[in-house]
C-alpha cells in the first residue's frame, strides 16, 4: 500500500500532493462530460430529468467534497476510496436505467467517464488488491447498468464494441495510473535519500574539518607555549633552574596534559573502508570521482591514516571548489606496507610560481602529510589542471 505523506516536506511529500492534485484536475474533466447533457437538449433522452440532473450535481458536491479533504489532509484515506467506488457503482447502475432511448454508445451516459476516476484514484492510493476488487465491482456495475439496452441493440454490432471499449478504458487508465504513480514515488524515494545522504555527507565533511581546525588550533597553541619554551631553554635564553621558567614549564606541562586526556584524533582501522567512505561523501556532494584501488593496506598507524585520508578531502575539496569541473580521479596504490595516493582533475589549474602563500592546497597537503613522515606533490599549470601525489613509506 503506498504510504501517505505524512511528512510535510520533502520529495515524497511532494510527489503525494501532486498526485492528488493530478487526480482532482482529472475528475473535473471527467465530471464536464455531463455538461452537454444538461446544456444542449440531451435530457430529453432521459425519462425522469430532474433526477439526472441531481444525480450530476450529487456527483459534482461529492468530487468537491472528496478533493477538498484531501488536499487538507495531504492524503487519500482507504474510507473515501471506498465510498467513491461505491457512489460511482451505484451511478452507473441507476442512470442507464432512466434512459428513454439507448445511451450505450452515446454521450448522454455521462457516469462513464467519473466512474473511470474513481478506479484510477483507487489504484493510485489504496492497496493494489483492494484497489483491483474495487475496478472489477465498477466494470461489473457498468455491464449491469446497461444489461437491459445491450438486449435491445444486440443486432449492432458497434454496441458491443463501443462497451469493450468503455471496459478496456476503464481497467486500463486504471493500471496506467498505478504505473505512473509509482514511478513518481520511487523517484521521490529516491531523491529522498540522496538529499539525506548528502546531507551526512556534508555533517562528516564539517565534522572532518572541525577536527582538523583544532588540530591547527592546538598546533599553534603549541607552537606558542610548549615549543617556544623549549626552544628558548635549549638555545640557553632561560634558565631552567630560574622559578619563573620552573612555573612556565608546569603550565605548559598542565597543558599538554589536557591535550592527552581529551580524545584524540587517531585514524580508523580499516584504511580502505574509511577512504572509500570519503569517496562516497564526495560523490553525494556533487562531485564525481573515478576511483581506483590496488593492492592498499587496510591497517596503517593511526595518525598515517588520519593524515593520508585529510589529504584526499583537502585535494578533492580543492577540486570542487576551485578547478570548475565536476569530475577527478583518485588512484591508490599500495607500495610495500606504505601507499600512494594520486588526486587529478582536468580543471582550469593554478600557476604555482604565483599562487598567493597561505593556507593554500600546497600549504594544507604539507601540513597533513609531512607531519606523518610522508612526502607530497602538487603540478598544476593553467587550464591544464591539477595532479596532486601523496605516500608514505614506513
Amino acid at each position: 500500500m503506498p504510504e501517505p505523506a505524512t511528512i510535510p516536506y520533502g520529495a515524497r511529500a511532494r510527489a503525494e500532493l501532486l498526485l492528488i492534485q493530478a487526480s482532482a484536475a482529472l475528475r473535473a474533466v471527467q465530471l464536464a462530460v455531463g455538461l452537454p447533457v444538461l446544456l444542449s437538449g440531451g435530457l430529453d433522452a432521459f425519462r425522469v430529468q430532474w433526477l439526472i440532473v441531481a444525480s450530476h450535481l450529487s456527483a459534482v458536491c461529492w468530487s468537491a467534497a472528496l478533493f477538498a479533504a484531501t488536499l487538507r489532509r495531504r492524503r487519500v484515506a482507504l474510507p473515501w476510496v471506498l465510498v467513491d467506488l461505491a457512489l460511482a457503482s451505484t451511478w452507473l447502475v441507476t442512470v442507464p436505467q432512466l434512459c428513454a432511448i439507448s445511451c450505450v454508445s452515446g454521450w448522454q451516459l455521462w457516469v462513464v467517464p467519473s466512474a473511470m476516476g474513481s478506479i484510477i484514484l483507487a489504484m493510485v492510493f489504496v492497496q493494489l488488491g483492494v484497489a483491483a476488487i474495487g475496478a472489477v465491482i465498477v466494470v461489473v456495475a457498468y455491464v449491469v447498468g446497461i444489461q437491459e439496452h445491450l438486449s435491445r441493440t444486440a443486432a449492432a454490432p458497434d454496441t458491443l464494441g463501443t462497451v469493450a471499449v468503455n471496459v478496456f478504458f476503464m481497467l486500463g487508465f486504471g493500471v496506467l495510473g498505478w504505473l505512473c504513480a509509482r514511478l513518481l514515488r520511487q523517484s521521490a524515494r529516491r531523491l529522498d535519500t540522496a538529499v539525506t545522504e548528502a546531507m551526512e555527507a556534508r555533517a562528516r565533511e564539517a565534522t572532518a574539518r572541525a577536527r582538523y581546525d583544532e588540530r591547527i588550533r592546538q598546533f599553534d597553541a603549541l607552537h606558542h607555549t610548549v615549543l617556544s619554551t623549549l626552544s628558548k631553554i635549549a638555545r640557553g635564553g632561560l634558565d631552567h633552574r630560574s622559578e619563573d621558567v620552573r612555573k612556565l614549564c608546569a603550565r605548559d606541562a598542565d597543558f599538554l596534559r589536557g591535550l592527552i586526556s581529551g580524545q584524540g584524533d587517531g585514524g580508523p582501522g580499516d584504511f580502505l573502508a574509511t577512504l572509500a567512505g570519503v569517496v562516497r561523501d564526495k560523490q553525494a556532494l556533487g562531485l564525481r570521482v573515478h576511483s581506483q584501488f590496488h593492492a592498499v593496506p587496510t591497517q596503517l598507524p593511526p595518525p598515517v591514516a588520519a593524515g593520508l585520508l585529510g589529504a584526499v578531502r583537502e585535494a578533492l575539496n580543492n577540486v570542487a571548489k576551485h578547478a570548475g569541473v565536476t569530475e577527478a580521479w583518485l588512484t591508490t596504490v599500495g607500495e610495500g606496507d606504505g601507499v600512494r595516493i594520486v588526486v587529478v582533475d582536468r580543471g582550469c589549474g593554478f600557476d604555482q610560481a604565483t599562487a598567493p602563500a597561505g593556507r593554500g592546497l600546497v600549504r594544507e597537503l604539507r601540513h597533513r602529510v609531512i607531519e606523518i613522515g610522508g612526502t607530497t606533490s602538487v603540478v598544476s599549470s593553467p587550464g591544464e589542471g591539477t595532479v596532486v601525489e601523496v605516500a608514505w613509506t614506513p
